[in-house]
């Protein structure tokens, strides 16, 4: 049901935040901003600079929806981190929805699991189980499950801050209700991404071995064709045998196609819970398969459905892609050695089919509309802003004596050399009281790079060793180390360190995809040369929030030095015009040290 009405420019300034930051009102900016969404009837995609304060807009709009009777005002981000930089804010009358794995299971009394390890749907019995209509436990009084409470709650209404994951299997895979809607994406860009890993599937023989032992002490028929699976998916990984992946032929594809279309997937399901209830399987004891049955029974349509969208038909090229593993990978005392892995690719029609009546999308980095608009498909009005930060606060180096260090460009030692010349730059800097993020593509690289910051006396930070990538950066936040390093996975994004905590980040070569990657041959077969445009696209993007690491306020100073030659061809066309100005490229790496000295005492 669409709902009649649109906020209004009067509603949207009236809901705006005046508190902290915000006591003032909207800035100009912000103003923009309003206008833009109200006078497109609450369908945008914009783009806004670090520092323009997009997040009390976004809440802004959400509440003014809210107002007006839409039910479900939901603002997604891509992850934890920026959830909850989100809620710090203390907007009022914002609730939190977390993802399984941020709740504990309260069933295994005594164990500790998190929700998301633990066969919740076989768990019919469970005294806390919360009933997603009145909001009631199973068993009356007891403590409700936190993931279930917070489900029931987050759908009851109100403005809701989630990760899309969460909305993702809510609203495509749930029971939402239909009613009129609102939805703001925070790092819009992001959302593709986010959507094919959670629609991608991975299949090892030792999850299906031990599911196969379970169905035969059941004595439930299914087991024999899953054993034929069983032995088609070694026989076709070890066929492979490449452990980094190799792409399926058709005829494979259909064969596994075969073997499952032999499962009932519902019948299956009532033998479990049959088998379950008459604990013939334990819930305890054989929890771990358990869970993988579980995911079986969920997932053996999509498995099917992913395996049909992996061939060509009706004209149309393949819109997933399976991969054939043959590893030696420890799984708990197991060892994996063999494994499908089924990607989404083609997600743009299923990002569409989530957007409701009214949807805003933010990004500090949409670039070309029509590229964005490809990959997510989300296609709306679209304002790209100029940022209010000073340009002189800021530096963009494109070093003229750097090498190349694409993989058929660069020689022998060079990413030797130019990591050791970025190691004894952190060591300049750091004398002079400038601290430095290092953010490379592969761990090969961050390893080297951190081996020879010790040969050259550099106190450089990483995660690694039961330490995490976030738990690393907050130590370095606190003052731990000169130099903090990782890979453009971990710190391209989600990693803030304004105030001058690391101003000046070296971004070592741009991530354009590994060649021999199943995923890098199949966007080769399916786009042809015109997979340029988009891996273009995404390395512009990814340079732009590596930029945006250090610059998050006002007043804030940093500067980036880009290192390979390569971005030289399309860093400055990727930049935003108000950004431009600060780009340097006829400087050598050493001039440009001296230039970011020169700024950052000022």
């Amino acid at each position: 049901m669409k709902h009649p009405q649109h906020p209004s420019l009067q509603l949207v300034q009236a809901c705006f935040p005046r508190h902290g930051d915000y006591r003032n009102g909207p800035r100009a900016i912000q103003g923009d901003i309003h206008n833009f969404v109200v006078d497109n009837n609450g369908i945008a995609t914009i783009e806004a600079p670090t520092g323009t304060g997009k997040t009390a807009s976004e809440y802004a709009f959400l509440r003014a929806c809210q107002k007006l009777g839409y039910r479900h005002c939901f603002l997604i981000t891509p992850n934890k981190t920026i959830l909850t930089q989100i809620v710090n804010e203390g907007f009022e009358g914002v609730k939190v929805a977390l993802g399984r794995n941020e709740h504990q299971c309260l069933y295994y009394e005594g164990e500790e699991h998190r929700a998301d390890e633990v066969p919740c749907s076989m768990l019919k019995s469970c005294p806390h189980r919360v009933d997603q209509t009145t909001g009631e436990t199973r068993a009356k009084g007891a403590v409700p499950c936190s993931y279930l409470l917070q489900k029931f709650e987050a759908m009851q209404g109100g403005v809701v801050v989630c990760t899309m994951a969460f909305y993702l299997f809510t609203h495509l895979f749930g029971k939402d209700s239909g009613e009129s809607s609102a939805l703001v994406i925070d790092e819009a860009h992001r959302i593709a991404d986010v959507v094919r890993n959670c629609l991608s599937y991975e299949i090892t023989d030792h999850h299906i071995e031990k599911s196969v032992e379970l169905l035969q002490k059941i004595e439930a028929s299914e087991a024999e064709p899953l054993k034929k699976f069983l032995f088609a998916l070694r026989r076709i990984a070890k066929s492979k045998a490449k452990k980094d992946g190799v792409l399926l032929e058709a005829e494979e594809i259909k064969r596994l196609i075969a073997i499952l279309d032999d499962i009932d997937a519902n019948e299956l399901l009532e033998k479990i819970e049959k088998a379950v209830r008459k604990r013939v399987i334990d819930p305890k004891k054989d929890r771990e398969t358990l869970k993988h049955l579980e995911l079986l029974v969920r997932d053996l349509r999509r498995y099917i459905r992913s395996f049909e969208f992996s061939l060509e038909a009706d004209g149309r090229k393949p819109l997933n892609y399976t991969c054939a593993y043959y590893t030696q990978v420890k799984e708990g005392r197991q060892k994996v050695q063999h494994k499908l892995v089924v990607k989404c690719y083609y997600v743009a029609p299923l990002i569409k089919k989530l957007l409701p009546a009214l949807h805003v999308s933010f990004s500090a980095t949409i670039g070309d509309p029509e590229k964005f608009g490809y990959e997510t498909g989300i296609r709306a009005p679209f304002l790209s802003l100029d940022s209010g930060f000073p340009v002189d606060h800021t530096r963009v180096y494109m070093p003229t004596d750097t090498p190349n260090l694409a993989m058929n460009a660069r020689n022998k030692r060079d990413m030797t050399q130019v990591l050791r010349k970025v190691a004894k730059a952190c060591k300049r800097l750091a004398k002079k009281g400038h601290r430095s993020l290092v953010v490379t593509i592969s761990n090969v690289e961050r390893e080297k790079f951190l081996m020879i910051c010790l040969e050259e006396g550099v106190d450089a930070v990483s995660y690694g060793n039961g330490v995490t990538a976030k738990e690393v950066a907050q130590q370095f936040k606190d003052g731990q180390g000169q130099v903090l390093c990782g890979t453009a996975a971990n710190y391209s994004e989600g990693v803030d360190l304004p105030k001058q905590i690391a101003p000046v980040i070296f971004f070592l070569r741009p991530g354009y995809p590994n060649p021999k990657d199943p995923g890098t041959i199949f966007e080769e077969r399916r786009f042809g040369g015109q997979r340029w445009a988009i891996w273009n696209w995404r390395v512009m993007n990814q340079a732009l929030q590596v930029r945006g690491r250090n610059i998050r306020r006002q007043s804030d100073m940093g500067v980036t030095i880009f290192v390979s030659q390569q971005f030289r061809r399309f860093l400055f066309p990727s930049l935003p015009k108000w950004l431009q100005k600060a780009y340097r490229n006829e400087l050598t790496f050493e001039e440009a040290l001296a230039d970011a000295e020169k700024l950052l005492t000022v």
